[in-house]
């Protein structure tokens, strides 16, 4: 995107935008270690070349400490103070910095020139900060500032003077040209930001719409699979209640329809209240218990369903350790599992289920032995309401990865190939460690 060069024009011209106090701190912050730097720098300058310069004076080395020591207290305030204008603070730094100046000069009565160079702090500071008119203010004081240290001294020779005095006014338009490049630059960054800033309320504009309309949108997914699992046993019910009420109906045949009708309003009834528990899943009451508990509590619901599939049922042995998790949820999670394993495991096979820690999270597992689930069907697990076998509901995996999510976990398919189809239920600790009983 071009940037406007009206906006540009008024950035140069005009007061800069509204300093926040985070980009101020780390601006100020790195302004004060430059200026601390600096110092350090001039003292080791002098210290080096005291054989041409002489001792340095007790007034400027008392000026300089005590400089130093403002510095790091103003170091300490950008640390964590809260109620710092950063407007106002920034003036009163650049004023600060223009009246050290200023002390330093009349100390230093023409004779330290190399001091000129700390006037090169508050002529940055005032083109991140201040408008135009701060920033010509500084450019004044510290171009005075610069020639004031040339006075002519007694006993000068014209030559010299002159000379001076070109130094100075040399020294004085570098100022002057720096403050406009810096500004230029500012300027520049101020103008991309204000176009990160519009792009990023932009993007997130765009995300929420993007957001609703994916909710709309599964809404409408989600509606229409409700419609069409109710419809199928309506329209049974609906059959059977017509033939049911034909005169030359026979009572085998309106045995057989009422057999119907009670399966199929069965098959309602587990449809409406599986959906209820998707639907209406809660937050997870975590509390500590052992695993075995966990197993042993769901393979004893569903033991008697697999001895009648003729199937063989077995929890793997585990050390019996502490976790933290919703018993209720953990259980029903691990009863649907389990359903959904002895529909898919053939007469005289077995099923294996048991915890394991990994990391920071227990692990419950349940495998049965079968045929791998093809990809097409996998990529689809969970999904509500997607379903294989002729009288499921589709709901069964997707409750359980709504609970495992709940905790922060999730539901994964971790082994899928013949003979042995593994489903792990995931949990993260978050109250209770693992530890042994």
């Amino acid at each position: 995107m071009a940037p406007d060069t009206s906006q540009f024009a008024t950035g140069i011209w005009g007061s800069p935008p509204p300093l926040e106090l985070a980009a101020f701190r780390r601006q100020n912050s790195t302004l004060i270690l430059l200026s601390l730097g600096v110092l350090l720098c001039l003292l080791g300058i002098h210290l080096v070349f005291r054989p041409l310069l002489g001792p340095l004076p007790f007034a400027i080395a008392l000026a300089l400490c005590l400089r130093f020591l403002l510095l790091l207290g103003e170091l300490w305030l950008m640390s964590g103070r809260e109620w710092l204008r950063p407007a106002t603070f920034a003036r009163v730094s650049v004023a600060v910095h223009l009246l050290f100046a200023v002390i330093l000069a009349r100390i230093n009565s023409g004779q330290e020139s190399h001091y000129v160079v700390l006037l090169v702090i508050p002529v940055l500071a005032s083109a991140f900060w201040l408008s135009l008119a701060g920033l010509a203010a500084t450019v004044l004081v510290a171009s005075g500032l610069t020639i004031f240290q040339v006075w002519t001294p007694a006993g000068s020779t014209p030559a010299g003077v002159l000379v001076e005095y070109f130094e100075a006014t040399t020294v004085a338009l570098t100022f002057l040209l720096f403050a406009i490049i810096v500004r230029l630059l500012v300027v520049q960054q101020w103008h991309q930001e204000a176009e990160v800033r519009a792009g990023m309320a932009e993007l997130a504009r765009t995300r929420d719409r993007l957001v609703q309309e994916e909710k709309l949108a599964a809404i409408g997914r989600l509606s229409g699979a409700i419609a069409h699992e109710i419809r199928n046993p309506v329209a049974m019910i609906r059959t059977a209640l017509t033939a049911t009420s034909r005169p030359d109906a026979s009572p085998e045949n309106r045995d057989e329809f009422f057999s119907i009708l009670a399966q199929e309003s069965l098959r309602l009834e587990r449809l409406t209240e599986d959906f209820l528990a998707y639907a209406r899943q809660r937050p997870p009451e975590r509390r500590s218990l052992e695993t075995a508990t966990a197993l042993g509590s769901a393979a004893g619901l569903a033991r008697a369903r697999a001895e009648e599939a003729g199937l063989q049922l077995e929890v793997a042995p585990a050390e019996n350790r502490l976790a933290s998790f919703d018993p209720f949820q953990v259980q029903q999670a691990l009863l649907n599992l389990l359903l959904n394993a002895i529909d898919a495991t053939p007469r005289g096979g077995r099923i294996r289920m048991g915890a394991r820690q990994e990391g920071g999270r227990v692990v419950f597992f349940v495998e049965n032995e079968g045929d791998a689930i093809p990809p097409a069907v996998a990529a689809r697990l969970g999904e509500p309401f997607f379903t294989t076998k002729p009288r499921g509901t589709g709901l069964g995996l997707a409750i359980a990865r709504s609970m495992a999510r709940g905790h922060g976990g999730d539901l994964l398919l971790e082994e899928n190939r013949a003979g042995c189809v593994r489903f792990g239920l995931r949990i993260p600790e978050e109250e209770a460690p693992w530890a042994p009983s």
